[in-house]
């Protein structure tokens, strides 16, 4: 048991803190006191946005970036409606959705995570287009994008 003892003037910055383990296993049997007050001990971190997870091996938890995508997805297309331009869609989707799906996807990322989020793009394209879900939608993104690319000429 280790007991630090600070300055009074922190005591309410003591009830918010946490501690975690990167790179290692939350040690089950280690208490830590900061000036008599138990630090729990946390699975998960918030850094710069990104929830890291705790463990041996590195991972990121990508539930909160889904969760913001869909909301945001969710709303764009309810303002767009059921008779919607589906290229003015797909941009807006692209604009505003796909930034907080992405935020950090390149720190830690793994190939099923990055599938996942494959997956929920591909996702978009076939909900704003009405395709078939067993069908590709590479040649849609790809006549997206000649699309998008004549329009800005």
């Amino acid at each position: 048991m280790l007991n630090l003892v600070i300055n009074r003037t922190f005591v309410s910055m003591l009830k918010e803190s946490d501690i975690n383990a990167l790179g290692g296993n939350n040690p089950v049997n280690c208490r830590l006191f900061l000036d008599s007050r138990l630090i729990a001990w946390i699975s998960k971190v918030k850094y710069l946005g990104i929830h890291i997870l705790a463990g041996v091996i590195r991972k990121v938890d990508i539930t909160d970036a889904k969760r913001k995508y869909y909301g945001c997805f969710n709303s764009i297309l309810s303002v767009c409606g059921k008779s919607r331009n589906e290229l003015a869609s797909l941009h807006i989707v692209k604009s505003y959705c796909l930034p907080r799906l992405l935020y950090g996807c390149e720190s830690m990322l793994s190939t099923l995570q990055t599938r996942e989020l494959d997956i929920m793009w591909n996702n978009a394209f076939r909900y704003i287009l009405n395709c078939c879900w067993r069908e590709s939608v590479k040649p849609t993104q790809f006549y997206y994008r000649a699309a998008w690319n004549a329009d800005a000429v």
